[in-house]
């Protein structure tokens, strides 16, 4: 299996494509424009797309893909499902002043929906493709419908968590901070040791040890602190 990383340069969400004998999994379709190239220049032919949470940054060429290739196989958390279909909730309707306070002004970024998805699931859930086995896991806190996605048991796409040197984000449209202390910090820390992490911001790593991701334990401490006072 290859990966190929396509990291919008707006919004340094990454989009994950894996490919095997020509078909391949894509996770978080980050835009309508650079998976799509890249699929098509290989010639390879999308089998599944999978979300790890509903965010526009992260689905925004789900569509485009879905139309291309309508065979594809669409997978989401039926909570993702909800928030791809509210501008409110995939953070679409206010992506440009979120981005103007993130060191992009004048950015123009016009709201949107994602179609529905018909297979949703609720709480743990796997799937096989071609061999391998994919186990997506309810992680709430960042938004409602976020799930961390294993591949192989030895591979994490962690979505908008375990993001190198960044604080995961909580204050936005669906955000929980108890809801993350409670739920996914706990998981989180009990993640194996050598795991491979494919964040869906910044670059791959593997988690030897809590020091691979202090900011997320870090903000965890501050977030708990709040709450007990």
């Amino acid at each position: 299996m290859q990966m190929r990383i396509s990291t919008d340069p707006l919004t340094e969400s990454n989009c994950y494509i894996l490919e095997e004998s020509g078909g391949c999994v894509v996770i978080d379709p980050n835009d309508s424009q650079a998976p799509l190239r890249i699929i098509t220049e290989n010639g390879w032919t999308p089998e599944l797309i999978l979300l790890t949470h509903e965010h526009c940054d992260h689905m925004a060429g789900l569509d485009t893909l879905r139309d291309r290739w309508p065979e594809a196989r669409v997978v989401v958390s039926r909570v993702c499902n909800e928030g791809i279909q509210n501008k409110r909730l995939n953070m679409s309707m206010i992506m440009e002043v979120y981005l103007y306070f993130s060191g992009h002004p004048g950015c123009h970024y016009d709201p949107f929906v994602c179609r529905p998805v018909e297979e949703c699931y609720d709480g743990d859930f796997s799937i096989t493709w071609r061999g391998h086995r994919f186990r997506f896991v309810p992680l709430p806190g960042h938004t409602p419908g976020s799930v961390g996605i294993f591949m192989d048991d030895n591979v994490f796409f962690s979505g908008d968590y375990l993001l190198p040197d960044r604080e995961v984000v909580l204050r936005l449209p669906g955000g929980s901070e108890e809801d993350y202390a409670r739920v996914t910090v706990p998981f989180l820390q009990r993640l194996p040791d050598g795991i491979q992490v494919r964040p869906g911001h910044g670059a791959p790593f593997t988690l030897h040890n809590t020091e691979e991701y202090r900011w997320e334990l870090e903000h965890f401490e501050r977030v708990d602190s709040r709450q007990k006072n």
